[in-house]
């Protein structure tokens, strides 16, 4: 990108946290609160059981488990889901396979096949589609056989055939977690993610329950080798969710300054950045020179595009003397929120007095 021409380099701030110019006629102490507001956020962010045990008709010393309903809507879980959800659609895009729901798209055993065969390089020998129970199970017993291979030393206690064919969730997210973890996906996973089960048995007669704690993610630090650190915005996320419309009121405030010269405006900043177009434009108005439009998809119709456009910005950004985005152009294109703030504060920080 050596070839376009650049505006002087602005002299580094070194007032902390979002001390932002506007722009615009406000009284100095509203622009001051803000400010401060924004500061704190950013540095300073500082069960129930639904059931009745008399419903299990269980044998002597049978025992069942079921997920507290709580931890179903744990943020946590929600985002794991998520997170997972979209690794798998992105590895398998090629094969146009589309994985909505991870307990209804995964048990019989079709799209773990896949998405194991894309991730090892291999090709697993088993009938392509299966309607039976049994030729199902069979399927799945073939893929978690070359899963035991592939991830040698991983406690596969944690998942079965049964289990996965029986949709339980706690195991399917083991498998999943298991197999990004090995295969090194390029995801950022909640960590810390733990589930609430009810353990029921029937001893002598007479059912009995206890609560049991699964941990289903550990430490960034442990999941990836250290490839991801956590951040201030991890701790945003974490423990100041409620500071967090200020800073996306911020970033957006920030980004309009700019894009308004070429008539563009932010309104949604959880999505207008995820096709790249916007950084792009920004890029060349913070830094003073025109960007060629044949050198990006003005009007990006696929991730693959969208996924393109992230990357020509990364490397204006690099270009520009910015360090290398922890947020990978995917994860933007997906519209993780956490990733598009990464990227626009780095943006804001060698900027901001523009």
């Amino acid at each position: 990108m050596s070839g376009y021409p650049k505006s002087p380099k602005p002299a580094d701030n070194k007032d902390g946290f979002f001390p932002l110019t506007l722009g615009r006629k406000k009284k100095q102490k509203e622009v001051s609160d803000l400010e401060q507001e924004g500061r704190d956020a950013i540095d300073g962010s500082t069960g129930s059981m639904d059931y009745d045990p008399s419903n299990f008709h269980l044998e002597e010393n049978e025992e069942r488990t079921m997920i507290d309903k709580i931890s179903l809507e744990d943020p946590k879980v929600k985002e794991l889901q998520k997170v997972l959800t979209e690794w798998i659609n992105n590895v398998l895009v090629e094969q146009r396979i589309i994985v909505k729901d991870i307990q209804e798209d995964l048990f019989d055993g079709q799209v773990l096949q896949k998405l194991l065969e894309k991730l090892g390089d291999i090709k697993l020998q088993v009938p392509e589609v299966t309607q039976t129970d049994q030729g199902q199970k069979d399927k799945l017993n073939a893929v978690l056989e070359k899963v035991s291979e592939k991830l040698n030393g991983w406690d596969e206690s944690k998942w079965s055939v049964d289990s996965i064919h029986s949709k339980n969730l706690i195991s399917i997210l083991h498998l999943l977690v298991a197999l990004a973890i090995h295969f090194r996906a390029p995801i950022r996973m909640p960590e810390k993610v733990c589930m609430k089960v009810v353990v029921i048995t029937k001893r002598d007669g007479k059912l009995d329950h206890k609560m049991v704690n699964v941990e289903v993610t550990s430490t960034l630090e442990e999941m990836t080798g250290g490839r991801f650190e956590r951040d201030a915005f991890d701790t945003l996320f974490d423990h100041a969710p409620d500071k967090l419309s200020l800073v996306k009121r911020l970033l957006i405030e920030f980004a309009n300054r700019h894009l308004e010269k070429v008539n563009l405006t932010v309104t949604d900043l959880d999505t207008q950045f995820a096709d790249g177009v916007y950084l792009i434009l920004l890029m060349g108005l913070l830094e003073g020179y025109f960007v060629p439009l044949h050198s990006f998809s003005l009007t990006p119709e696929t991730f693959e595009d969208k996924v393109h456009n992230l990357h020509f910005a990364f490397e204006l950004m690099q270009d520009a003397g910015l360090p290398k985005p922890k947020a990978r152009p995917e994860d933007v294109a997906n519209c993780e929120l956490k990733s598009t703030l990464r990227v626009l504060y780095n943006l804001f920080t060698k900027y901001k007095k523009l």
